[in-house]
């Protein structure tokens, strides 16, 4: 389904924090507040899309790219709704956030580094921005293509079909290896609009580039 954006007002951002500590979670304070924009869901294949663009939005404290958010808002006739956490993909004051959420998982999850499977191309994607999260409880990023074209793509076999992006342009800021876990991609599609897909995994650090959807605990 092609996602239809709507548009929301009254948007407020904020920090998303993974509370499993028991007991009454921490106070968590908006770092946007009033906003309007844009809100869209759209699915693809066995994948949800969600993306929220905002307009003039003043920041109370910075975002930082690739960290993580919720929002909740209002649409035109006044219905209410709270985002799923997403990534901010864009920081600038018309903020842009985005996460992707496979549904299924496989029963072979085995990564195979010398075993390239077939795939097929989803559509093209230009402004590819690679970086790699550090596993928990570390945060932060380390950013390892920029400015990257490429295309989204999904594998020819599987159950499901696994989905990720062949990168087949960009500076190469940081090292890929085959293997490396925890990799986050945002870019544009034909449209112009954010694609983001998170928990991937380096099946080919060469030319072209190829990340495959890593499944497991962390989606």
């Amino acid at each position: 389904m092609q996602p239809i954006p709507r548009k929301v007002k009254n948007v407020n951002v904020y920090p998303y924090i993974d509370w499993k500590g028991g007991g009454i979670g921490p106070v968590i304070l908006p770092v946007i507040e009033g906003a309007s924009g844009t809100y869209a869901v759209g699915t693809l294949l066995t994948s949800i899309f969600y993306n929220l663009n905002l307009t003039d939005a003043t920041q109370k404290n910075k975002l930082g790219v690739h960290q993580k958010y919720f929002a909740t808002g209002e649409t035109e006739d006044g219905s209410s709704f709270t985002t799923p956490w997403m990534y901010c993909t864009n920081t600038s004051d018309n903020p842009e956030f985005g996460r992707t959420i496979t549904l299924l998982k496989p029963e072979n999850d085995t990564f195979n580094a010398e075993a390239l499977p077939e795939y097929i191309t989803l559509g093209p994607l230009t402004d590819i921005t690679v970086t790699q999260s550090f596993p928990p409880p570390a945060i932060g990023e380390i950013l390892l293509i920029e400015n990257g074209s490429g295309n989204v793509i999904a594998t020819r076999t599987g159950t499901p079909h696994e989905m990720g992006v062949e990168v087949k342009s960009g500076n190469r800021v940081g090292p890929l290896r085959p293997g490396l876990k925890n990799i986050m991609i945002t870019g544009k599609n034909k449209d112009g609009q954010t694609f983001t897909m998170g928990n991937l995994t380096c099946i080919n650090p060469n030319e072209p580039a190829i990340f495959l959807h890593q499944f497991g605990p962390f989606e």
